[in-house]
């Protein structure tokens, strides 16, 4: 015992088995937080590029087209090499990916644009013929910034009774609050400036308007002659021909047309559109982004190859197989806390504007709202690559010359102490020479000979070929089904994109954590071998799909859906009599309610002239002077309410529930794949089989789900071609059953492989330890220590 101890202490410190499985663990970690993060991130990434769910399906994909093509080869050349660094290079190269991710956003960001405002000016300077002493009131009352202003019916009681009024509120209902609270003046799409300086949005030029109402005020409703308010009308008319419209107006103007949200405006209605046709003209599509970030993925599925295929067998060298679900258990936990912690950083970066400047009276609870997605592709590149060079540098195994000499002249008496004094970082189990280096086949085509024959090996055991055919389907279900399930909770439950991920990462992630822990203690508890595992695993698997599926009846109607069905009934054709001369075809989706819970597209669409702001940080927004209103005249977003917590409650009940139950099954199932081939195709079996999974199922898996969830969108955004871009509003029902039912139907495919191993698995040895020499174990225990 001192004499190993003494080897010991020669062995150098990175070549301790602990130094490897935390570095690895960690960068494992650190790999599964990126591939989660792009979930969250993916609906941001759509609606800042205008990105339909297809080819965003498509681009996520873009991992396995750099993955399939290399991961059986990396994994037969890493295998016989030092698989340490190959590790830590593949790492780095999922550094550098991630960070090209982020790039797109300072590539293609769009400056304000510089804009001819002679339409404006044309527009807010009065026709001459207004200052006509023969002008008719109709003419009047319909020069746009007056037109914009008032109410449909008041300027028809106006015009039908110009010697008198015969309401006494008229005007308070022409100018909103003015006459009530001056101070809180409003400026469409305009929010507060600065502390209790708020500008009236539907009107660039709100001084004198505001002292022609306070005397209109004074005199009209008092004397109720609406002359007064005509000659006024006149008197404005004549002086604004005189002097040309003021630039800072003109400026109000533009900063009113880029705002998150639009009133019954024509004016500034007109100018957004003129916005966006610029930025059409300057040729800003969406190829670039698209390009960038599918190539930096391509990238990132060739440095993912390395950690699974030659971590798990180099653990699997270094450990006791009856340690093996610890192990397994403890490096699966921490990976599934990745998930978790991605998925708190998409809850973070979802909550910042991408700018990091949130534009006024926009929040992330808005379906416009486009998160700080590229944040935290920065922060895991810049995290990432520390760790991956260290292992990227892991020292070669050291022998001593007098060993080396010992090997060669007398191989027969190595004892196996002398072979256990450092780390296994090449697979123990292939071919050595007698300096203990691997024995690699010399020339290009004797290496795809010997690669050949090892995978035919490989694919002749029944069970692990019905391992994978099932795994396949798992994940062809799985990985479409995930990338696109924050999409259907935040579009079907009314959810925010900062919250989902919230809710993913407290229940679904660490359900699945739980699951695996619990797995690997029943299988050490019960010594689950042979066909006890494999009906573990497909008792898990089917429970998890009975689960899974009772999700699909949990339906409700967000405040979102409700606007897609209601344009349904209209055709969506969300323009009627009321607002047919606000120009609200520009103007984003911005869902408001009336008092009675009614939604609206948009306050354009609801007919709204005015905005109050009460409070812009809590984003406490009335919108006001409201035509289209089936109850009042006021609309806001806080009174949008719908069906749907008690849904959302017992949805994330259910994924707490199949994520354990589903987690259970995830250790037997690994050991079962690893245990069964020949040790030395340990490496070459993950390799081939993440090739055919990822060939077969995470590379049309996304392409998949996307289209069917493109097919039950309702309302599409416009590109710049006219096709569509980002899907605004979904069928809720089509959305929510085609999703679970697809699923359910493969998954239960997948069952059968399942049952198809439990049939082949009667002799195979999942936990069985393989005889040793007493002195090894001594020296394990110690490296264990």
């Amino acid at each position: 015992m001192d004499r190993i101890k003494e080897t010991m202490k020669n062995v150098p410190p990175l070549n301790r088995m602990y130094c490897f499985f935390a570095l690895f663990c960690f960068v494992y970690f650190l790999e599964a937080i990126g591939g989660v993060y792009m979930v969250s991130a993916l609906q941001s990434i759509e609606r800042q590029f205008q990105i339909p769910s297809k080819m965003s399906g498509l681009m996520i994909s873009a991992s396995d087209f750099g993955y399939i093509p290399t991961v059986a080869f990396i994994s037969y050349m890493g295998s016989k090499g030092n698989r340490a660094r190959w590790i830590g290079g593949g790492c780095l190269l999922i550094a550098f990916a991630n960070f090209m991710i982020a790039t797109p956003n300072f590539l293609f960001r769009d400056p304000p644009p510089v804009l001819n405002l002679s339409t404006v000016k044309d527009a807010l300077r009065p026709p001459s013929y207004l200052a006509d002493s023969s002008v008719r009131p109709e003419q009047l009352l319909n020069y746009g910034p007056f037109k914009d202003r008032m109410m449909k019916f008041a300027r028809n009681e106006l015009t039908n009774n110009v010697h008198g009024v015969n309401q006494s509120d008229l005007f308070k209902v022409l100018f909103g609050d003015l006459f009530e609270n001056v101070q809180m003046e409003t400026k469409l799409a305009r929010h507060k400036r600065e502390e209790g300086d708020l500008n009236n949005p539907s009107n660039p030029n709100m001084d004198e308007m505001k002292k022609m109402t306070e005397f209109i005020k004074k005199t009209l409703i008092e004397e109720q002659n609406a002359t007064v308010y005509f000659d006024l009308l006149k008197r404005y008319i004549v002086q604004k021909l005189k002097e040309e419209p003021d630039m800072a107006v003109l400026k109000e103007a533009q900063k009113s047309a880029t705002a998150p949200y639009g009133f019954c405006n024509a004016i500034v209605n007109e100018l957004r559109k003129l916005i966006d046709d610029m930025k059409c003209a300057r040729n800003h599509t969406k190829t670039g982004p698209f390009a960038i970030i599918f190539i930096a993925l391509f990238f990132l599925g060739i440095g993912r190859t390395m950690p699974w295929s030659l971590g798990v067998p180099l653990i699997d060298d270094n450990v006791k197989r009856k340690n093996l679900p610890v192990y397994f258990a403890g490096m699966f936990f921490i990976r599934i806390l990745g998930p978790i912690l991605g998925f708190s950083i998409g809850s973070f970066s979802n909550r910042l504007y991408y700018t990091l400047e949130t534009p006024p009276g926009l929040s992330p609870r808005d379906p416009t709202w486009i998160g700080a997605w590229w944040l935290g592709f920065l922060i895991i590149a810049a995290v990432m690559a520390g760790p991956s060079l260290a292992l990227f540098l892991f020292p070669n195994p050291m022998k001593k010359a007098s060993d080396a000499d010992e090997e060669q002249e007398n191989p027969e008496k190595i004892t196996p102490k002398k072979k256990k004094m450092s780390l296994n970082l090449v697979d123990k189990h292939v071919r050595k020479g007698v300096n203990g280096e691997s024995l690699v086949p010399q020339g290009f085509q004797n290496k795809i000979a010997d690669f050949q024959k090892a995978v035919v090996e490989i694919m002749k055991s029944p069970i692990y070929s019905g391992s994978l055919v099932g795994r396949i389907l798992d994940v062809l279900a799985f990985k479409g089904f995930m990338v696109f399930l924050p999409k259907y909770l935040e579009n079907h439950y009314g959810i925010p994109q900062y919250k989902v991920q919230m809710y993913l990462a407290m229940f679904g992630i660490i359900g699945f954590a739980v699951g695996m822990v619990s797995g690997s203690f029943v299988m050490r508890r019960f010594k689950l071998e042979g066909r006890r595992a494999a009906s573990f695993v497909a008792i898990c698997s089917f429970a998890a799909i009975i689960i899974s599926c009772s999700k699909m009846f949990l339906g409700c109607h967000s405040v979102v859906n409700s606007v897609g069905l209601k344009g349904q009934e209209l055709g969506f054709n969300y323009t009627s009599e009321c607002n047919a001369d606000c120009s609200c075809d520009s103007v984003d989706l911005f869902p408001v309610c009336d008092v009675a819970g009614t939604p609206y597209y948009s306050p354009c669409h609801a007919g709204c002239r005015n905005v109050t702001i009460f409070d812009a940080k809590s984003y406490d927004i009335h919108f006001t002077d409201c035509e289209c209103t089936e109850s009042g005249s006021i609309v806001k977003r806080d009174w949008c309410k719908d069906d749907c917590q008690d849904k959302i409650v017992v949805y994330f009940a259910l994924v707490i529930v199949s994520g354990i139950v589903g987690g259970m099954g995830v250790i037997p199932g690994v050991l079962i794949i690893l245990r069964s081939v020949a040790p030395e195709h340990r490496s070459i079996s993950l390799g081939v089989s993440g090739f055919l999974i990822s060939l077969l199922a995470t590379l049309p898996s996304p392409v998949i789900w996307g289209y069917i969830i493109d097919n039950a969108c309702l309302v599409w955004d416009k590109t710049c071609t006219g096709s569509g871009g980002a899907c605004t509003i979904y069928e809720p029902n089509t959305l929510r059953i085609s999703m679970h039912l697809v699923y359910g139907i493969i998954r239960c495919v997948a069952l059968l492989s399942d049952v198809w191993v439990w049939y082949y698995a009667t002799d195979l040895k999942l936990m069985t330890e393989e005889k040793e020499n007493e002195e090894v174990e001594k020296v394990e225990k110690i490296e264990m220590r």
